[in-house]
């Protein structure tokens, strides 16, 4: 028999399969979550009833970062396709775009809203899906125009992450705006 003949078709079958099987990975449906949570060192104001503290396992992510409360604004979770780029609007002010490249990796888009204007990219960013499986947690990150001393976070971790998952990280860098 003509081994010599046969070894390129092995070959050609293995960039088939391995092509094919990553493929499939990266159609595989990965879910992001959006946080817009506002870092303070006052308390929770009576009057902001739709405020809720961070969850603890995320917010000890940036300890080391100065404010003492973190208070989630709003948060939205959606799927992420290489098909489509998806907008998440945390506020009137800012939304995040997020867009699968297909690679493994998420291209993030955090952008200034303002009325009657187009949409203003102020920070792009690459995340890596296998790392924010595991727990990673993106955070990006500004100061206010309204109150001195405090700040606005947009934080991105997986929407399926359990508190056991998001622990099991080492604490992340903050990435500033």
């Amino acid at each position: 028999m003509n081994y010599h003949l046969i070894a390129p078709f092995r070959a050609l079958l293995a960039t088939f399969l391995f092509v094919a099987m990553s493929g499939a990975l990266s159609a595989e449906e990965f879910r992001v979550k959006a946080q817009l949570a506002w870092g303070t060192n006052d308390d929770k104001p009576a009057s902001e009833r739709g405020l809720h503290e961070l969850n603890p396992a995320i917010r000890d992510k940036f300890r080391h970062l100065r404010w003492t409360n973190y208070f989630v604004v709003k948060e939205l979770a959606a799927p992420v396709s290489a098909k489509a780029s998806k907008r998440l609007v945390l506020s009137d002010k800012c939304a995040v775009d997020l867009h699968d490249k297909g690679d493994g990796q998420i291209e993030i888009g955090i952008l200034s809203l303002k009325p009657n204007q187009p949409a203003t990219v102020v920070k792009t960013d690459v995340a890596d899906i296998a790392k924010m499986r595991k727990g990673h947690v993106y955070v990006f990150g500004g100061d206010t125009k309204e109150k001195w001393d405090d700040a606005w976070l947009v934080i991105l971790t997986a929407d399926d992450l359990s508190a056991a998952t998001v622990n099991a990280g080492k604490p992340q860098s903050v990435k500033a705006p």
